[in-house]
């Protein structure tokens, strides 16, 4: 009855506390948002929500979880846990990483006893015990320039812009059965733009990724998107091909973020202090590879990219695109004072497309071959009769403009704020209603003396009788005994099943004493 273990201990959190898991839990927050504290914990704890969240775990978080995993359970007693770590129950370092795993609603205690969902503990591998290791290693670090990492950052990036818009101009290119650019295909772009075969190729599959190069047939050719890239203004073009690469493998964001939180104005000497590092912030991702040299390659890329400057050849720092990456913050704004200042360009243009629907727009510049300028605005070489013919026949007429107007941008869904909605799902709790006045709220269906009686059996632990129905609409007759309470739904051994079963409570209609 884990579950229902989880939404006890999510009712007895303040608003405060339950806004704080909820933060740190954005998968619960995806819309629509859960009604009840029932459905939030269904949505923590389910396999897929665990595991992701596991990817993001530091090594002392992932080492206590690992011990559960032997001891068995749930419930675990303190006692135990400290014990397998070789720590005691009141260790300050454990207790911290008892607090990281309730933060996050994975491990949650319950008097001297702690329970987890069991969908951790599968997922959660439980090898030879190592060493509590709750203190982080030191990375090797040296003092940065602010100014000199500022410069090397917006040189690269400018580098990038180029040789990005030379691989376009290149284009179209045989395609490898992966769907990337053929090896055969390097050596021509190398002659092309310069550079040596392995820089091309990096280039190459920063622009594939960017979605610049797409399939056709057994070619790869320049998007429509690739236009509207040509013609978008310089930081627009940095934060595509950066956001691209950024989507790629996890580690590449936890590499990126570990250099964000160390020390401002340092610097890292050597990628094997940092490695270091990176196996003990995300241990679980960092398991199945060969880590110092996967870090070696991801910093160089991210140097090539501007994310990254190398101060020397065994020192590397990161850059301002680097931290607006693993802030989430804008990259154009970061991007627009590290790029040149003048970026000019001609476009013949005899007519120009405005959809307030860039969807819309992305369609008809693909069917039209126009070219995106913006994200609501096209324009085209041909005349404004020819664009309109040709798109009536393609579409529908097009709406006539009147004189100065401009695309009303679509209005943003408005995102779920995990304190608001905290504060919601504690309302129903603050008055620790009763088993019988939650009863009645939540299954307003039983008569008086049936809700009684189904809130003696929650309190004594006693057998009932219920007649339920299921999602289908199926009714059947059950005795369930030590019922617990949990939120919407009722957790009770089930004697028909045998086993540990779930009751929605609106959807038990009727209630009365087992027969003898």
């Amino acid at each position: 009855m884990t579950r229902g273990a989880l939404v006890r201990w999510l009712q007895g959190l303040g608003p405060h506390e339950l806004g704080e898991v909820l933060r740190r839990r954005p998968d619960a927050l995806v819309a629509p948002s859960p009604g009840d504290l029932t459905q939030l914990a269904a949505r923590l704890s389910t396999r897929t929500a665990v595991t992701e969240v596991l990817a993001t775990l530091p090594l002392p978080a992932l080492q206590v979880i690992e011990a559960l995993a032997r001891l068995g359970g749930p419930p675990t007693t303190l006692a135990d846990l400290a014990a397998d770590l070789d720590r005691a129950p009141d260790d300050a370092e454990l207790q911290a990483t008892l607090r990281v795993l309730s933060q996050r609603a994975l491990v949650w205690p319950d008097g001297d006893d702690l329970w987890t969902t069991p969908a951790l503990l599968l997922e959660a591998s439980a090898p030879a015990a190592e060493p509590f290791a709750p203190v982080p290693p030191a990375p090797s670090l040296v003092p940065a320039d602010r100014a000199a990492i500022r410069t090397a950052a917006g040189e690269s990036a400018a580098d990038l812009l180029q040789y990005a818009a030379a691989v376009l101009a290149e284009a179209p290119f045989s395609r490898q059965r992966n769907g990337g650019v053929a090896t055969r295909e390097h050596a021509r772009l190398a002659a092309a733009l310069g550079l040596d075969e392995p820089l091309v190729a990096h280039f190459a599959d920063v622009v594939l990724h960017a979605g610049l190069l797409a399939p056709n047939g057994a070619e790869l050719e320049a998007t429509t998107a690739a236009a509207a890239w040509t013609a978008a203004p310089l930081p627009e073009r940095l934060a595509r091909l950066l956001s691209a690469w950024w989507s790629g493998p996890p580690l590449r964001r936890v590499v990126i973020r570990v250099l964000h939180d160390l020390p401002p104005d340092t610097a890292v000497r050597g990628t094997d202090s940092l490695a270091a590092l990176v196996r003990w912030t995300a241990p679980r991702p960092s398991r199945s590879v060969a880590l110092p040299e996967v870090v070696s390659g991801i910093v160089a890329e991210a140097t090539l990219l501007g994310v990254c400057v190398m101060l020397s050849p065994d020192t590397f720092a990161i850059s301002p695109l680097g931290r607006a990456l693993a802030d989430g913050r804008s990259l154009v704004e970061v991007a627009t004072p590290l790029l040149p200042a003048v970026d000019v360009r001609v476009l013949a243009a005899q007519s120009v497309v405005v959809s307030a629907d860039p969807a819309a727009l992305d369609e008809v510049a693909a069917a039209l071959h126009l070219t995106r300028v913006a994200p609501t605005v096209a324009i085209s070489p041909d005349g404004v009769a020819s664009v309109r013919a040709a798109l009536g026949a393609a579409f529908r007429p097009p709406a006539a403009a009147p004189a100065e107007s401009a695309p009303r941008p679509a209005r943003p869904r408005p995102a779920v704020d995990p304190v608001d909605l905290a504060h919601r799902l504690s309302v129903p709790l603050q008055r620790n209603a009763s088993a019988l006045e939650q009863i009645r709220h939540r299954a307003p269906q039983l008569r008086p003396e049936q809700a009684q009686l189904l809130a003696d059996a929650v309190e004594h632990g006693t057998p009932i009788w219920i007649r339920y129905v299921d999602a289908n609409g199926r009714a059947s007759e059950r005795v369930i005994e030590n019922a617990e309470l949990a939120g919407s739904v009722i957790e009770a051994w089930c004697r028909l099943r045998r086993d540990d079963r779930a009751f929605t409570l609106n959807k038990i209609v009727a209630v009365a004493r087992p027969r003898h």
